[in-house]
This record gives C-alpha cells, structure tokens and sequence, in this order.
C-alpha cells in the first residue's frame, strides 16, 4: 500500500512534464515493458469513450475487445470486476507495478479523452406553470401587483384608473325569461396625483364622508389602519344601492399615501348575500392587495 501511494504521488508530480502521445504496440519504450495482462487490466481500468465490450471467441481463445488475449503461463484477468486500486495491488503483487507504467497509462487515458467529446445531453427546460400568477408592472406610475392568469388586465389612458383587473364573468340566465346576465368582479388600481391634503386620515375620512352623501352608502367593514405596500393605509367595504333602493353593488377600497400621492385600490363586483362573483374572487383580491408594491422616489437632500 505504501508503494501504491508514493508511486501516486510521483506520477501527479512528474504530470505536467512527462504526458505525451503515446501509441500502442510492441515499438514503443513504454508498452514494450509492459505484459498482456497489465494491458488488459489497464483497459477494464480504462475503457476508451465509446467502449465496445464483446468479446470475440476465435479457435477455442478468448480475446479481450483490445486485442489482448490470455496466452498460456500468463495472468488472465477477463472475467474479474476489478476496481483501480485492485488493479494496482495485483501489479504490485505480481512486481510489474512502477513509475514508468503509471506515466503510460495515465497518458493514454488523457490521449483518448482529448481526442474523443462526450457528449452531454442538455437538460430539458422545466414545463410552465399554467396556474402560476402573473404580475403586472406599470414604468410610468412605478408600481407592480400580482394578478392570477385568469384575469384579464386593461391599463388607463390616465391615472384614474391606472389600470383595471377583472375576473373571468360569470353568466346566469333566467329560468323565466330568455335574459342572460354577466356578473363581473374587477380591481382598479387609481393614483389621485393632487390630493386636496396629505394626511390620510384627513383624506379618508373626507372620502367616506363624500360617499355617503353622493351614493347614500351602507358601510359593512370600516377599519383601524392597515398596510398597503408597506406603508399606512386606511380600507373600507361599503355597498351602494339602485334608483329603486335596493342593493346594488358591493365595494372595498384601500387607500395610503405615498411621495405625497394617494393610491386607492378598489374592489368591486355585484352585491349578494350568497357566494357569487365577488366573494369568490376576494381571497385572490386580498392576495393581491397585500403584494402591491409601489417603487418610491428618493431624492438625495
């Protein structure tokens, strides 16, 4: 073992400036001192890349793929899965193991993989998610929100609204009359570029105030502060009512400030007190308000 180990450690070494092309056959310096069997335990070590394994049975002999047959008084290793470091124990066992035959070996390995490519198969690409969300990103209001793949997104010309989200309609048909009607949930994304003041909760309680007054709103929902892309924010759900006073459409609003312009993001969909619509797509609303982002501006003082 000792032995095995130096002459590892000075072949390494004396890599750099010894490896060159070496030809098999009976001519070269190297393999004249080398025997059949050392050749033949070298290629189970070292198949070449594209390795041809049967063997050929000529006259009663067996004949290794490398031409290297087992004559009579000679080692035969065919048939025996030898690992590298049995190889190089048998060697030094048998007194054939030294420096000169380690060089040999170790160059033609390198001579064959120079010459020869492996060929790696690239690996394939992972199948998109079809359920994954989407994200929508505006340049000129610098914000972002999460939306599912479903939703079909309609940006503004203006800032109010800078965009609109909706929900996959719903169709309900009488079973009355031949009348078919379209129940739609939407999110709109608004940016009130010169509020009348900055603070918030000035601004949000003037917006409910102005709500109730104009649309005679039923608030259900009115809440401490919250958050709303990591700033503070004020929401409310109301719901508003028809010309015959009965309930029309639900709504739920978030409001903040930021770099002193109000964004307010609106949810609405038709009122009902059963699941329809707008309580079914208000978990996916909540996603997407808490993910809101808005990109500030600094500016250096």
């Amino acid at each position: 073992m000792d032995k095995v180990k130096v002459l590892v450690v000075l072949l390494a070494l004396s890599l750099g400036g010894n490896i060159f092309l070496i030809m098999s056959g009976s001519e070269n310096q190297f393999t004249s001192g080398v025997g059949r069997p050392l050749m033949y335990a070298y290629h189970q070590a070292f198949p070449p890349l594209e390795n041809t394994t049967e063997d050929l049975v000529e006259n009663g002999s067996t004949t290794s793929p490398y031409g290297v047959s087992a004559a009579e008084g000679e080692a035969d290793y065919s048939g025996e899965n030898l690992s590298l470091r049995d190889i190089l124990l048998r060697m030094d066992d048998e007194g054939i193991l030294d420096e000169e035959h380690l060089l040999m070996l170790l160059a033609e390995r390198e001579w064959n993989m120079s010459v020869e490519q492996v060929e790696v198969a690239p690996e394939p690409e992972p199948t998109p998610d079809p359920n994954a969300w989407k994200e929508y990103s505006s340049t000129k209001w610098r914000f972002s929100i999460p939306y599912p793949p479903t939703w079909e997104v309609k940006e503004g010309s203006a800032s109010s609204p800078a965009v609109t989200l909706s929900a996959p309609a719903e169709t309900e048909c009488s079973t009355q009359t031949t009348e078919c009607y379209q129940y739609i949930a939407s999110l709109t994304v608004s940016i009130d570029q010169k509020p009348e003041t900055i603070v918030l909760e000035d601004y949000f309680n003037k917006k409910v105030s102005k709500l109730q007054k104009d649309l005679a709103i039923t608030a259900t929902s009115k809440s401490a502060p919250t958050t709303l892309s990591g700033n503070k924010a004020y929401w409310i759900e109301y719901y508003t009512r028809d010309s015959r006073g009965n309930p029309s459409k639900t709504f739920m609003q978030y409001f903040t400030i930021l770099d002193k312009k109000v964004y307010i993001l609106t949810y609405s969909g038709p009122y009902s007190t059963a699941e329809n619509v707008y309580s079914r797509n208000k978990p996916d609303v909540e996603k997407m308000i808490k993910e809101f982002i808005v990109e500030r501006e600094y500016r250096p003082v």
